[in-house]
């Protein structure tokens, strides 16, 4: 059935252009046994396709051939059936005689008395060959056909007489007979195609005519032959592969040749922000230096690493200032011991009042001198005391002064004495004021202050040589203070440096990757057509291989489409073909009783029940 229906759709291809179709078509003709079993699991049928076509190709033949002459014969010919003789055959063991001269044969019998063996029969007289034997994949028809007692099979014999009323025995021909046989199941669904979508009545169709097999035949070659067939080639893959890293070689020397231009405009940009007219070279010179010169950066590293010196903190205004007010403070001493000392009866007196004041809580009712009650005395001493100190009151005014002054001028002292030290440890050298760096707070007193200002053998006195000490270590403070501004401008100085080495080393980097990736570029374009050389020959000798591949896939897939549009159309054309015979088929049964003969089978022989 498979392989008739297949005959006709090479007929389809017979006017065809397309010689490299034809050979697909001729090579699963020539190779059908082995394609029919295989299926599209994994690619089953397609592979063996690919083997088969890449070894038999340029074997094949274009030509596709005509249908057997018994495919030719009419219909028509035959009229009615007349007998069947049969066995062995399947599930019979020797020669039976069927007579079928009934217009209407009735088979019946129980289960495994030989109803199928006589379909079978019939079918196999008729068509040459028996769809259940290809359903169950029977290489070789008689394995089937054969009975299983005596392992023998004969081709089952049938007469009929033709159009002219003569007896004939009848020649299988599939093309002639192939609806002569429908199941039940078939019939009952087909019955229901109304109610159906028209991809599933086209099903239908398909069923009714048998055509389940031939369909099933067609879906097993898979589109997909790409997978399974090279069709770029393995050396060729390899160099196309290898030619891509090429251009990806040459991509690249063109990617870092722009880069280097690009980095020529930015050191030149970035030479001109540090100095207007300075070259790129020359900026990485001032900023780094070589072994003969020290950069710029290096050079004030160095220099921000020294020490900045300790400031004195002194000054001549402060000189001076502590000089006036240990004058005044001088002065106004003298002038308070003169007054106490012109009033010193009174001081006497007072001292000897704020005597007997202390005394009066241990001795409140008699005199502190005498003992005498206070009640027989002529003057109160405590009430005459305490009068006494009122009009005195400005001796302790003065007394305290006097003691105010006499702290004040200790600390102006201490300090000028502090001020002594700092110049002697800033001039430890042959110092006129080392003699006066006494060692304790208390010498530092009126007398050392004197001193101070009393003329030495340099006709100097040793103020003069503070006063000029002092200057020098104020103007070495304002030295210093200039050092630590420049400090701050070295420092903001060497950060805006720095930034250009950090960029200065960003470009050189780039420059030498874009360097060393043009350098590697180079090497590999060229060394590719002598590294490759081998590959390159066993591409080109793979060229004919892929043009065939290449052939047989485009060819194979032309094929698919074609069959399965043969397959698709064939219940529509079988449709039509058949709508005239069935009426002229359908049309006696109306009009006619015919005669019925029944047979009754109950196992071999056959008996006749009824006729």
């Amino acid at each position: 059935m498979i392989l008739a229906e297949y005959h006709r759709f090479l007929q389809t291809l017979s006017n065809a252009h397309l010689q490299e179709l034809c050979k697909v078509a001729n090579l699963v003709l020539q190779y059908f046994d082995e394609l029919v079993p295989l299926t599209t699991a994994q690619g089953q049928r397609v592979k063996k396709f690919v083997e088969l076509a890449q070894a038999n190709w340029e074997s094949i033949s274009a030509d596709i051939q005509p249908v057997p002459a018994q495919a030719s014969i009419n219909s028509n010919a035959i009229r009615q059936l007349k007998s069947l003789r049969v066995g062995p055959f399947r599930g019979f063991a020797k020669q039976e005689d069927f007579d079928l001269a009934s217009s209407l044969v009735l088979i019946y019998g129980p289960n495994g008395t030989g109803k199928s063996s006589f379909c079978e029969a019939l079918e196999y007289g008729l068509l040459g060959s028996v769809t259940e034997a290809e359903s169950k994949r029977f290489r070789e028809q008689n394995d089937y056909l054969k009975n299983a007692h005596t392992n023998t099979f004969t081709s089952p014999e049938i007469w009929a007489t033709d159009s002219q009323g003569q007896e004939v025995a009848v020649q299988a021909n599939e093309a002639a007979y192939r609806f002569c046989f429908v199941e039940k199941n078939r019939i009952d669904s087909f019955s229901r195609i109304a109610a159906q979508t028209p991809a599933k009545q086209t099903e239908l169709i398909s069923t009714l005519f048998g055509l389940d097999s031939f369909n099933e035949f067609v879906r097993n070659f898979s589109p997909e032959i790409g997978k399974y067939i090279d069709l770029v080639g393995v050396k060729t893959e390899e160099l196309i592969r290898k030619r891509q890293s090429l251009a990806g070689s040459e991509q690249q020397r063109k990617t870092n040749t722009e880069e280097l231009s690009k980095l020529d405009a930015e050191e030149i940009a970035l030479a001109g922000q540090y100095r207007e007219g300075v070259t790129f070279s020359q900026m990485v010179m001032e900023l780094r230096g070589d072994d003969e010169n020290t950069g710029q950066i290096k050079a004030i590293e160095s220099e921000l690493q020294q020490p900045l010196a300790t400031k004195s903190q002194l000054s001549s205004t402060s000189l001076q200032a502590l000089q006036q007010s240990i004058g005044k403070d001088v002065a106004s001493i003298s002038a308070i011991q003169q007054a106490l000392s012109e009033a010193g009866q009174q001081v006497s007196f007072k001292q000897l009042y704020e005597a007997v004041s202390q005394v009066q809580p241990s001795s409140p009712a008699h005199c502190p001198a005498c003992k005498t009650s206070l009640q027989q005395v002529v003057v109160n001493p405590y009430a005459h005391a305490s009068d006494e100190l009122k009009k005195l009151q400005y001796l302790a005014q003065l007394q305290e002064e006097l003691r105010q002054l006499n702290n004040t001028i200790h600390q102006s002292l201490s300090s000028l004495l502090q001020v002594v030290v700092t110049c002697t440890a800033r001039f430890p050298s042959n110092n006129a004021l080392s003699a006066y760096h006494v060692s304790s707070v208390s010498s530092a007193n009126g007398g050392w202050w004197d001193s101070l200002h009393q003329t030495l053998n340099d006709g100097f006195t040793p103020w003069q040589h503070l006063k000029t000490q002092v200057r020098q270590l104020e103007e070495a403070d304002q030295a210093i203070e200039q050092a630590a501004q420049q400090r701050t401008i070295k420092q903001q100085q060497l950060t805006k440096l720095r930034e250009f080495d950090t960029r200065i080393t960003q470009l050189q980097t780039r420059r030498t990757t874009a360097n060393a990736a043009i350098t590697s570029a180079n090497e590999v374009i060229a060394n590719f057509e002598t590294a490759n050389a081998k590959l390159i020959a066993e591409a080109a000798a793979e060229t004919t291989v892929i043009i065939k591949n290449k052939t047989i896939a485009n060819a194979y897939s032309s094929f698919v489409v074609k069959l399965n549009d043969y397959k698709n159309n064939l219940p529509a054309r079988l449709v039509a073909d058949l709508g005239e015979k069935s009426l002229n088929f359908t049309m006696p049964l109306t009009e006619t009783i015919y005669p019925v003969k029944s047979w009754h089978l109950s196992g071999c022989p056959w008996r006749k029940m009824s006729a």
